[in-house]
């Protein structure tokens, strides 16, 4: 009996995934902007309708809505107007026919402006001569990988390891840049305890950490965080590391005595 009420159960669902009159598919599923070969099909299905007269894939994103592609009987795939330019064609290939019922758009590569919301449309004349419309949608997110963060002091990088000599007294502000990515990653300040032997996370020296979109791009995260501390000779060496994700780069900060008068 329970085995009876399981299939049942499965073959409820899957007849109504099946039995869906359009679809809209992406893949991959998860998006960066260093994909390659990122596919967007719509697939029609529909028996009330069993051959359409158009197929047409619009896209809403960044610059407003826009017919990506039109597909109508007896004719090949159209590529709308927005997307005639070169910044498209030279990586957009359109696929398909109202006799194979799918179209197909496969992208060479990802850019930011490609994360939208995708609506898949179609329809046709029913068997009584009535017009009907079906419509399927998938939103795109476009991500981004972090980067190697970069570590400066006075406004200048700090070559990866290299010790930095400063005067007893002094105050020093050690700045962490990086990309971290969407969505974005955590960036931290480590600081070497001699006592342990290891770096641990410090909380006492940081300042408030800064994180914003690039200009005019929505896929990067921009972190800065800074860390601040008054050098002593009570602790001649300073070894700090900024990390993101798995990414880090190490600073080492060497104190000397102040002069005399």
């Amino acid at each position: 009996m329970e085995m009876y009420v399981i299939l049942a159960v499965l073959g409820i669902y899957f007849g109504g995934v099946l039995s869906k009159d359009i679809n809209v598919r992406i893949e991959p599923e998860i998006v960066y902007l260093d994909t390659d070969d990122l596919m967007i099909k719509c697939e029609y299905n529909s028996q009330s309708v069993k051959t359409p007269t158009w197929i047409t894939i619009v896209r809403n994103g960044w610059y407003g809505k826009h017919d990506m592609v039109t597909m109508t009987d007896g004719n090949p795939p159209s590529i709308g107007y927005f997307f005639s330019g070169r910044e498209f064609t030279n990586r957009m290939e359109v696929t398909g026919s109202i006799k194979e019922k799918f179209v197909k758009v496969s992208m060479k590569t990802v850019e930011c402006l490609d994360e939208a919301h995708y609506e898949c449309t179609a329809g046709g004349f029913n068997e009584k001569g009535g017009l009907e419309r079906f419509t399927d949608s998938y939103s795109l997110v476009v991500n981004s990988h972090s980067k190697r963060p970069i570590v400066k002091m006075n406004n200048l990088i700090v070559p990866a390891k290299m010790a930095i000599g400063v005067v007893d007294g002094d105050e020093v502000k050690v700045e962490c840049d990086a990309l971290v990515g969407k969505p974005p990653k955590p960036m931290f300040w480590y600081r070497y305890d001699n006592n342990n032997g290891s770096y641990v996370i410090e909380r006492n020296m940081i300042t408030k950490i800064e994180r914003r979109l690039l200009e005019r791009d929505l896929c990067r995260w921009y972190t800065k965080f800074s860390i601040r501390f008054i050098a002593s000779l009570s602790t001649p060496e300073v070894r700090l590391r900024c990390a993101v994700g798995n990414e880090e780069e190490d600073v080492i900060i060497t104190v000397a005595p102040a002069m005399g008068p």
